[in-house]
């Protein structure tokens, strides 16, 4: 009997033992995935990022409705409508960490007229550190911009027609324009999406010969700024109108007739004058 129960006496510590390997082994795993870690950190409080969107003309915040403005090519302007989709908007720290703000698959709607539109809220998994720049995609990639993805307005009123490559606008910029010196105002639609290339330049939808996807990327340089867990911070992502007509493209409104679409040229030019439209600032709190 003696004999057996030390047996068993055996048996139970060496049991007790291998769970005891089993169990170190199993923490210093967990410990060696932890400190390989991935591009994508979050903290373990909280950290919120407000972006607010600024539509600017030049240095003063855009006024509508209004015929105050004035281009590169001497044109005087007004703007009714200012609707945009920003996507993939990206923080890059400056030892090489990126985060992507995934709120609503990453997609926001910018709508002049919908004061809700112009902030976006990002309050999980930002990661702490000093950030040197952001990233941010103008209208929406290929992969993103399919018909029927948004149900509802105001972004389901944002499609592009079918027959032009489907999906939607990224951007409507609706505005009249006049010659300096002249009375007459002019509607024009200044609006973006996926352009078209026609045979042998007839311009009919018959004679689609392939689309060109036309969102374009943004690389903004900021000056440093940190992030610290539990904190509140806001980036200005400032648009300047303006841009859009001036540049190495400047942009004369009596070329086109009332409006760009099925005009791949001049979307494509609009684009490269848009690449310089934005700016970036963050603060420490509400503005």
């Amino acid at each position: 009997m003696k004999t057996n129960m030390n047996m068993r006496n055996s048996k139970s510590a060496g049991s007790v033992f291998i769970t005891a390997i089993c169990l170190l082994m199993g923490l210093l795993i967990i410990h060696s995935c932890k400190k390989s870690g991935t591009t994508e950190e979050g903290p373990s409080k909280p950290t919120t990022l407000i972006i607010r969107f600024a539509n600017m003309v030049d240095t003063l915040p855009l006024v509508l409705d209004t015929m105050m403005y004035k281009n590169s090519s001497d044109d005087f302007y007004k703007v009714t409508d200012l609707q945009y989709f920003v996507s993939d908007i990206t923080l890059h720290r400056n030892d090489g960490v990126v985060y992507r703000a995934l709120n609503n698959d990453g997609i926001h709607y910018v709508d002049a007229r919908i004061p809700l539109t112009l902030y976006w809220t990002i309050n999980v998994s930002v990661p702490s550190g000093t950030f040197d720049s952001i990233s941010l995609t103008f209208g929406l990639n290929a992969e993103k911009n399919y018909s029927n993805r948004f149900l509802n307005p105001p972004e389901r009123d944002m499609n592009w027609p079918e027959v032009l490559g489907g999906g939607y606008h990224y951007m409507k910029m609706n505005l009249s324009w006049q010659k300096s010196g002249m009375n007459r105002a002019y509607p024009f639609n200044f609006h973006l999406g996926i352009g078209q290339i026609y045979k042998g330049n007839i311009i009919n939808t018959d004679s689609i010969e392939r689309y060109v996807q036309n969102f374009f990327y943004v690389n903004l340089p900021a000056s440093s700024f940190s992030i610290s867990q539990g904190q509140i911070r806001l980036l200005v992502l400032k648009m300047n109108v303006n841009s859009w007509f001036s540049g190495n493209n400047d942009f004369d409104f009596a070329k086109y007739p009332n409006m760009m679409m099925q005009n791949q040229n001049a979307m494509h030019n609009a684009c490269l004058n848009g690449k310089n439209a934005f700016t970036v600032r963050f603060t420490s709190g509400g503005e």
